[in-house]
């Protein structure tokens, strides 16, 4: 076997963990040791989801004999797991049975109505693989971006908006009936970027997570807008919101906002910022590294519990301000050891 292979044991079947090292939420170096070992005990010691369970299967190894899963093999593919930790086989053996409904390699958005009934265990059960949208190439093309794509087009507009809005109203001539100090203006900034925190939690919490019900259209919206990225959270890809949508997103907001606050533009200022923050942070909080006792190694695993334990808990992503405020705060299980990914 390959040197880069990072082959486990589970159920006696063998699972490459490989690619996955890095994405562990648990961290790289409380598998390094298991290397060719079975994991059913430490995953029973540190306590894991159904869900990790059911992420396996995307892990399994093919036969050297003939080229195929081995195992109980589910229509797409999948292996359904025999008991040998602590977890629900029924419930995992259901998740698998909504999996085999799926095509994975076509469009997900025009099959959710295979899994509709069942829709919110489905989307909250994770799967380490690519998820397509749309078949049309110009649609999803909007649906996905780099990290690095987000700061090259906001911060041009972020500038702008601070010249201009600066020049508009401070320094300016002939605009006493308007005209601000440099502490009003830099007030209106803050006050936006306190703004885009209540903002951040509001739309994470009851936007992004509202339950769709039984309606396919409403199904097929909360997947589109969030429920993708619980279904695939560590697709790198679909981590930062894609500018155009964003850009949509941002002039309704503006317009919502408009009537309601005074120097709006300034204040969008503020938010803009706060929201880039929080998009950075986002992809930062899947994919960093950060070390122990630092603000980011505590928000990665507070981020981490919300996917993965905690769905309706743990809303906040740059800070965990509002969740303390509206009483959503979750305890992080503490570690006698730094997690390292």
């Amino acid at each position: 076997m390959a040197s880069k292979d990072f082959p486990v044991k589970f159920a006696g079947e063998t699972y490459d963990l490989n690619k996955f090292l890095k994405d562990h939420p648990g961290g790289v170096n409380t598998l390094e040791k298991y290397r060719g070992r079975s994991i059913a005990g430490v995953m029973k010691t540190y306590g894991h989801s159904d869900s990790a369970y059911h992420m396996l299967s995307d892990f399994k190894v093919k036969s050297a004999g003939d080229g195929n899963l081995t195992g109980s093999v589910s229509e797409n593919g999948r292996i359904i797991t025999k008991p040998e930790a602590e977890c629900d086989m029924n419930e995992i053996a259901f998740l698998e049975e909504l999996e085999s409904r799926l095509d994975w390699s076509k469009p997900i958005l025009s099959q959710l109505h295979k899994i509709a009934p069942h829709y919110q265990k489905w989307v909250n059960s994770a799967v380490y693989r690519k998820c397509r949208l749309f078949s049309n190439p110009m649609l999803e093309y909007m649906t996905f971006t780099p990290w690095y794509v987000v700061p090259i087009f906001w911060i041009p507009v972020i500038l702008y908006l601070g010249f201009s809005q600066y020049f508009d109203y401070v320094q300016c001539e002939d605009c006493a009936d308007r005209q601000m100090s440099n502490l009003q203006f830099i007030w209106h900034i803050v006050f936006g970027f306190i703004f885009w925190t209540f903002l951040e939690y509001s739309l994470h919490r009851w936007v992004f997570h509202y339950d769709p019900g039984s309606s396919l259209r409403m199904i097929q919206v909360h997947f589109l807008i969030h429920g993708m990225h619980h279904k695939v959270p560590f697709d790198g890809l679909r981590q930062v919101f894609p500018p155009i949508p964003a850009l949509m997103i941002v002039i309704t907001l503006l317009t919502l906002v408009w009537p309601i606050f005074t120097y709006p533009l300034v204040k969008a200022i503020g938010s803009l910022t706060g929201y880039l923050i929080y998009d950075m942070i986002h992809y930062y909080v899947h994919h960093g590294s950060p070390s122990d006792g630092t603000y980011f190694y505590a928000m990665k695993r507070y981020h981490s519990n919300h996917h993965f334990l905690n769905h309706d808990k743990a809303f906040g992503i740059s800070s965990k301000l509002w969740d303390y405020v509206f009483k959503t705060i979750v305890q992080v299980k503490k570690l006698n050891f730094a997690l390292r990914w």
